[in-house]
């Protein structure tokens, strides 16, 4: 059953990514010869108009099919990809990710509806020998402030911790009753959210597991989701930056097609709004790098068009296939880098579903600050 929930949730990417380049055509006046999803022979074919639509074997993935989209296709008809102006042809390549930031809005829009969850402020756990325990702190007590900064949920609060020097004071709810309490810092070696080591200030306290949920209206839910859209862009290219900088080991950093597998299938088991966050993230994370500028990719194109506005005509055939040449290579250096590492790092957990506990490995990543 996750196998099939997970092709689905690909399908849903691949297909509004495939309709923003279908759409963005037939507006242009560019005739779209075939919509596929999925890869190899063709399981169900509908024809419509002058667009066949397939439904092929391999359902990872999938292509829009464009008249005139090659160079040795190309005849100079004017229903044709390459007949049309550069500008014309970047908003058709850029209309693929595009509706993938849209269907991550919408997603994110709809959780905010239904209500974003968030790790409460509440201790599970007092950890022996930190300065928490020596300060009196207890399991269910409620942070709700944090040197005069109130807190809402555990990450927020997580990250004021991290920041402070020298002491901390905690507002507490404890059985009702509000107290102060101030906690000296102690410095030790933490992994981020970008799975780097750092020195970080912290307490000694464990996240308990109660999950909470903010509900907004309507038009609030939207700007959330605006707001989510562009927060995870910006993390997507933070975590880039660490990569590229060397901060960020590339091994760690990266997850394919099985590492995706795993990731989608165990966060299914954890319910819908789970599952709905890591559709947008997957949506916001497959736009942001398609739109790079490598050859291949969507963002390539657009800076092979972009060029050939500046110029006034297309680049040189030799000097545009050289560099396709290079972005196939590295792409599929990429591909078979990537599928080493998933087959390393998840692997034995789907090969032995026995022998993993997901309640366990849930223990191992409890926030402890």
């Amino acid at each position: 059953m996750s196998i099939l929930l997970v092709i689905i949730i690909f399908s849903i990417l691949v297909v509004a990514h495939e309709f923003g380049h279908f759409i963005a055509a037939r507006q242009a006046g560019v005739k779209v010869e075939r919509f596929a999803i999925g890869f190899g022979p063709a399981l169900l074919k509908i024809r419509r108009k002058e667009t066949d639509f397939l439904i092929c074997l391999f359902p990872l993935g999938g292509y829009v099919k464009m008249a005139g989209d090659t160079k040795t296709e190309h005849t100079g008809l004017p229903y044709e990809f390459l007949s049309k102006s550069p500008g014309v042809k970047m908003r058709i390549v850029f209309a693929g990710p595009l509706f993938n930031y849209i269907l991550a809005l919408v997603i994110f829009w709809i959780i905010a509806v239904l209500g974003f969850p968030y790790q409460d402020t509440i201790v599970g756990k007092v950890l022996d020998g930190y300065p928490a325990q020596a300060a009196g702190i207890k399991e269910k007590d409620k942070i709700i402030k944090i040197n005069g900064v109130r807190v809402e949920d555990w990450q927020e609060m997580a990250e004021l911790i991290r920041k402070a020097e020298g002491a901390v004071k905690l507002t507490i709810l404890r059985n009702g009753v509000t107290m102060m309490v101030d906690i000296p810092l102690e410095k030790k070696e933490i992994v981020d959210n970008f799975g780097i080591k750092r020195r970080a200030s912290v307490i000694g306290i464990v996240a308990s597991s109660e999950v909470k949920f903010v509900k907004y209206s309507l038009p609030q839910a939207f700007f959330k989701g605006f707001e989510k859209v562009f927060s995870s862009t910006l993390l997507i290219l933070k975590g880039l930056v660490f990569i590229f900088s060397g901060a960020l080991p590339f091994k760690e950093a990266v997850s394919g097609p099985i590492g995706i597998y795993y990731i989608t299938s165990e966060t299914v088991k954890v319910g819908l709004s789970a599952t709905l966050l890591l559709m947008a993230g997957l949506n916001v994370t497959l736009a942001t790098i398609n739109l790079f500028p490598m050859p291949v990719l969507d963002g390539g194109h657009i800076l092979f068009f972009f060029i050939e506005r500046l110029r006034k005509k297309p680049l040189e055939e030799r000097i545009e296939d050289f560099l396709t040449r290079i972005g196939i290579v590295l792409i599929s250096l990429l591909v078979i880098f990537v599928f080493y590492n998933d087959i390393k790092r998840f692997g034995p957990r789907i090969l032995d579903w026995k022998k993993f506990n997901p309640k366990t490995s849930a223990e191992k990543s409890v926030h402890k600050e």
